[in-house]
């Protein structure tokens, strides 16, 4: 936090002790010589005002040292910002004002629009960005320094040697010994416990499959009496409904036989009677016109109907097959009367018309 104060007059100034040959004191005073002072001469007239809590103070600033405060100035004296700020608003205030006075150009017609042009003698190329281009400088080479030298600590004291004769330290045979014996029995532990544990695994397995089987068998067991207690209930069930169905039919067969039996006893000699009263009144025949408008006449017309189909198939077969004999004669004729001239001379008494009158029927019988 940076803390700005203005000058503070004290009354009854009082020396300061130096308390060694590195502290300097001094006697506090106004700075009469500061600019703020000579222009606002009021502000200063702290000697006169109580003291206050500094938090409270209006020229000390809280925040960022880096950035402009506006009210670090105090009340008398305006900062940048605010005069800016209000230099630009006088600006746009005149700009504005100006094109308001100055007469603006009328709208464009339908189907024009206004667009700025250069009406200078000479044209201008625009460009939204300045022009820009690349320069290179060439520098020295950098020199790198030499590496720094391996330290190599200085020698202190003196050398001393021992001699040391073969089999004095190290014995190959006898300390390879006990380590061959370590490796070689807890390799032979370790394949054990590996062997033992297969076969546990094995076990558990075996034992998993059994009991996956009995399992399985179980629940094939369970699903099986469950099955078959559910087909015994709906046989159960419909073997109910299909007696409560018979019983009911039953019931309503007897209702009906019975009321059978009474409407026959009841009806058997007033049936009669009604029938021959319509019959003579004529009421009966309408039944007897409706059977044969329905039943006999249209089985008539289907009957006749079939049989004149039939005389008029035959018909048409006999003429067809008259038709393919003429064609079968009529060609038989013309290849025997071409197979007679070519042999004989030609007859002026016979003639392919005589032949297909048959005038000389024998001849062509004898020729066939």
């Amino acid at each position: 936090m940076s803390v700005s104060v203005r000058s503070v007059t004290v009354e009854g100034p009082t020396p300061a002790k130096t308390k060694g040959p590195f502290t300097y004191a001094n006697t506090p005073k106004a700075l009469y010589n500061n600019t703020k002072l000579k222009i606002n001469p009021s502000c200063g007239s702290l000697g006169t005002s109580q003291y206050a809590n500094v938090m409270h103070e209006k020229r000390v600033v809280r925040g960022s040292t880096v950035t402009a405060h506006p009210h670090a100035a105090g009340d008398g004296v305006e900062s940048m910002a605010a005069r800016a700020a209000r230099t630009r608003r006088r600006a746009l205030a005149r700009r504005a004002a100006a094109a308001r006075l100055r007469p603006g150009t009328p709208p464009p017609a339908p189907g024009r629009r206004h667009h700025p042009i250069q009406t200078e003698y000479y044209l201008e190329e625009l460009f939204d960005k300045g022009v820009e281009m690349d320069v290179g400088v060439q520098t020295d080479l950098f020199v790198d320094r030499p590496a720094t030298p391996i330290y190599v600590p200085a020698k202190t004291g003196a050398d001393a040697a021992t001699q040391i004769y073969p089999g004095d330290l190290f014995d190959f045979d006898l300390e390879v010994q006990p380590i061959l014996e370590v490796l070689v029995g807890k390799t032979t532990e370790q394949a054990l416990a590996e062997v033992a544990q297969e076969e546990e695994l094995a076990t558990l397995r075996e034992q998993q499959r059994r009991y996956c089987e009995l399992r399985d068998a179980e629940l094939a067991e369970r699903q099986r009496l469950a099955a078959h207690d559910l087909r015994l209930h709906q046989e159960k069930e419909r073997r109910v409904a299909e007696a409560r169905v018979a019983q009911a039919a039953a019931v309503e067969a007897r209702e009906r036989a019975a009321a059978c039996v009474l409407v026959q006893g009841y009806v058997a000699e007033l049936l009669p009677c009604v029938l021959a009263g319509l019959r003579d009144q004529g009421y009966l025949m309408e039944r007897i016109e409706r059977g044969i408008d329905e039943e006999f006449m249209p089985w008539l017309v289907d009957e006749v109907s079939k049989e004149i189909e039939s005389i008029i198939t035959s018909r048409d077969v006999i003429i067809e097959i008259v038709r393919d004999v003429v064609e079968a004669r009529a060609e038989l004729y013309r290849t025997a009367g071409e197979r007679e001239a070519d042999r004989v001379e030609p007859d002026e008494s016979v003639t392919p018309a005589s032949i297909a009158s048959g005038e000389h029927e024998e001849e062509l019988e004898e020729i066939h």
